[in-house]
């Protein structure tokens, strides 16, 4: 198989572009079903507000264009207008952009914690729905390692600028005293949450919560100390409320131009400061429009933030050596699983062997009782398998270089050896549930050049 990702990001793309190509919880099942009838054997889709990257595995490698041209088709865009904001990675290429991710490298604000959950939310979906098999599982489950291990080994999040930091950094230069300011949050979704907790933390009062699913909301609301606006009273809650946030799965404008031009008439020159962190955007861009009306999206958070990145750069090396340690470690796992078939052949020609030679044995020694043949047979046994102990480690070496393994396949492979019907009925069974016979071949370094889509 060859494993292949797909994206687009904050940096090869503006929100008003991401938005266009990002999963959503309407049509995300729908995008999976789609891709797997496009051929393709395991999938993940990752959408969060800054990114949406596809990882898939095929048996046969297939053009980037055309996947990409895939994904274009399925939101009805054209794709020549999307190509050139799309990044690609292959094989270990992409293995260690996921392995970046999960640690927040690859993230607009450094080191941020918030996207090692939403990686495992995107495993976990893809998981339950059966939609990942074990070689992408693995991958994920050692990106999510990794991704622990720079949070608890490093400093890479240590006083990392959350959005819910950069939203007060923007608040207050907005507003004389935040302590006169009161909250809407639009959404229950996590981070609308943290945004919403970071602005009642520095100094916010009244918070209101306002979703379309009543329960939602009323449990947000007892937790951040809050109340409950019914959702058909949104339009109504812009004439007094100060600061709002809006994170929901919407795909159309929850808050149109009109609605906030309606509502600044009646606030007497109050500012009225919009935070749209949801991609798709829940406000309509035209509100920035409006005069005393301050509107931010998800981009623009990542100027807040840049000035706090240089304090954690110094980090960066260590997660990077972190990395490539665990790369390295999946390519020991890939190389052992590509070994798999040949390490059974070799262990099955091991056994055969002891088993003949003991037969030979017994038929010149008949005299020898069942308790003396038993303890034979476990001797030569073991002596089998400690020669054959170095070949095998030694194949798994080998497996992560391509052609050296069928080598190694016709040199200590002997061809008149039988294997018993048994051990093949055992291994047989064994191997339907592990897909043996569909090893990905793929672990070479793409050429530095191949990083964008042909």
């Amino acid at each position: 198989m060859n494993l292949l990702m797909v994206g687009i990001n904050h940096r090869t793309a503006p929100v008003e572009v991401r938005e266009k190509l990002a999963f959503s919880d309407e049509n995300v099942s729908q995008a999976y079903a789609y891709f797997r009838e496009k051929g393709f054997n395991e999938i993940v889709l990752l959408s969060t507000c800054n990114r949406t990257e596809i990882y898939l595995t095929r048996a046969e490698k297939i053009p980037l264009k055309v996947v990409a041209r895939w994904w274009a088709s399925f939101f009805n865009q054209d794709p020549e207008e999307v190509f050139p904001h799309l990044y690609q990675k292959e094989g270990e290429e992409a293995v260690r952009h996921l392995f970046r991710v999960a640690c927040g490298l690859d993230s607009m604000m450094l080191g941020e914690t918030q996207i090692h959950g939403q990686v495992r939310e995107a495993y976990q979906f893809a998981l339950e729905g059966r939609w990942v098999g074990p070689f992408l599982g693995e991958v994920f489950r050692r990106a999510l390692k990794v991704g622990r291990r720079a949070r608890a080994e490093t400093a890479i999040s240590k006083g990392a600028l959350s959005v819910g930091g950069a939203a007060v950094e923007l608040a207050k230069r907005i507003f004389a005293d935040l302590r006169t300011c009161s909250v809407l949050l639009i959404g229950a979704g996590k981070m609308g949450k943290d945004t919403a907790r970071a602005l009642i933390r520095s100094g916010c009062r009244d918070l209101l919560v306002c979703n379309r699913t009543f329960e939602k909301a009323l449990a947000l609301a007892n937790e951040l100390g809050g109340q409950v606006i019914p959702f058909e009273r949104l339009a109504e809650q812009l004439i007094s409320a100060d600061v709002i946030i809006a994170s929901t799965g919407a795909t159309q404008y929850l808050v149109t131009r009109a609605t906030v031009q309606e509502a600044v008439t009646q606030r007497g020159g109050r500012p009225l400061f919009f935070i749209d962190i949801a991609v798709p955007r829940n406000i309509d861009p035209e509100v920035g429009r409006i005069e005393t009306v301050f509107l931010f999206d998800i981009d623009d958070l990542e100027r807040i933030v840049d000035t706090y990145v240089q304090e954690r750069q110094g980090e960066v090396q260590k997660v990077e050596h972190l990395i490539e340690q665990e790369l390295s470690n999946f390519q020991t796992w890939l190389g052992e699983r590509k070994a798999k078939p040949l390490l059974l052949a070799l262990v099955h020609q091991a056994q055969e062997m002891s088993r003949q030679a003991a037969d030979n044995l017994f038929k010149e020694l008949p005299h020898l009782s069942d308790k003396e043949r038993q303890v034979i047979r476990a001797k030569m046994h073991a002596l089998a398998m400690r020669l054959f102990h170095r070949p095998l480690s030694q194949i798994k070496r080998l497996a992560e270089k391509d052609g050296l393994l069928s080598t190694a396949q016709e040199l200590l492979l002997d061809p008149e050896c039988v294997v018993s019907d048994k051990v093949k009925e055992d291994e047989s069974e064994k191997g339907k549930s592990e897909e043996v016979s569909h090893e990905p071949v793929f672990f070479r370094r793409p050429d530095s050049s191949r990083d964008g889509l042909p």
